[in-house]
């Protein structure tokens, strides 16, 4: 839920973490009195914002969220899972009011609630204002309510908190598939996206090894290509990618499997020889069609990114799709990954 008075910025924050103009794009529905949810089917989560509704007034304010939470409280993907609560930096104060509609959210209805500082380009370069009210809320809440500030200016943005309010919503949802759904959704922050994609490519690449392991000789490609499709279609959906696995990416991974296991030929000759051989050719391939796998996943992460960008960035066209995931680029992907992997270990 965004709360926050008319004007303060909240359909600016919302399109900064979602990268779209959610108003735009979304199926507005009218809910309770003074809140809207908009919907989408390119962010996978319901935004509830309050229109600024009687902010003023808390005893309104709080009637009109009790009656909210009451009307959804069976689906839990209807149910308010983190606040985010907007103050302008233009105001230069934060009012008893925003103390105790916040105090409300936050303990009466356990609602995880951080302040969210907008226009922060108003604010002095030394972000003097921010601190100031930063300090009022801390006094109030501790720790218990995280300030973070944010902008209208996309440059901006990228030296102050947005990415770090995307990261604190997501670890506050409690339920993992709306948690892994708002990881979907965000644009905001990149590096999340590639963290939940690792852990999605470390059980691929344990399969691979299994696959790699395996007895039959020269078996490993006719596995090793589909579970590795899986795997690229995996990781366009935790990034928020709504293009399936197209045949440029299933030609491109399977070409390039192909190429890379050529590398085990020696396991699976060694597997052809009766004793000691086959345990260590299978030993060789696991490891090979493991690291072929995550080398394979690091690539579809990066080229994620670069789809990402290039549309936030209002370059994309027909072509970009041939040229992100073109056999040049993966394969300075992949080089880029083992250099990274060199140097980290």
């Amino acid at each position: 839920m965004v709360v926050g008075q008319t004007g303060v910025g909240k359909s600016s924050l919302v399109n900064a973490v979602f990268g779209k103009d959610i108003a735009k794009i979304s199926h507005t529905q009218p809910e309770t009195r003074g809140f809207h949810k908009y919907e989408t089917d390119e962010v996978p989560v319901n935004i509830i914002d309050s229109e600024g509704y009687e902010l003023d007034n808390s005893d309104n304010f709080k009637d009109s969220i009790e009656k909210f939470i009451n009307n959804n409280f069976t689906d839990v993907t209807e149910q308010i899972h983190l606040a985010w609560y907007c103050i302008s930096i233009s105001s230069a104060r934060v009012l008893p009011f925003d103390l105790s509609n916040i105090e409300f959210l936050l303990k009466e209805k356990n609602i995880p609630t951080a302040v969210v500082f907008t226009q922060c380009d108003n604010d002095t370069p030394e972000g003097e204002i921010a601190t100031k009210l930063s300090a009022v809320i801390e006094e109030k809440f501790g720790k218990n309510v995280p300030c973070f500030q944010v902008s209208n200016d996309e440059e901006l943005n990228k030296k102050l908190d947005l990415d770090k309010l995307v990261e604190w919503s997501a670890e506050n949802i409690a339920d993992e598939n709306v948690q892994m759904a708002f990881v979907i959704g965000q644009k905001a922050s990149l590096k999340m996206k590639y963290k939940k994609a690792q852990k999605a490519i470390m059980g691929y690449a344990g399969s691979a090894a299994a696959i790699g392991a395996s007895p039959i000789p020269l078996s490993d490609a006719l596995l090793l290509v589909p579970l590795q499709t899986g795997m690229a279609a995996h990781v366009f959906h935790i990034y928020g990618l709504n293009m399936g696995v197209s045949s440029i990416v299933k030609n491109l991974i399977g070409s390039r499997v192909i190429s890379m296991l050529g590398k085990a030929a020696v396991g699976n000759i060694l597997k052809l020889i009766p004793g000691g051989g086959s345990i260590i050719g299978g030993g060789i391939n696991a490891a090979i069609a493991s690291g072929i796998t995550y080398s394979l996943g690091f690539a579809m992460c990066k080229m994620s990114e670069q789809m990402i960008t290039t549309q936030i960035e209002g370059q994309y066209d027909s072509n970009m799709l041939d040229k992100i995931f073109s056999s040049g680029n993966l394969d300075a992907l992949i080089n880029q990954y083992k250099k990274t992997s060199r140097t980290e270990a």
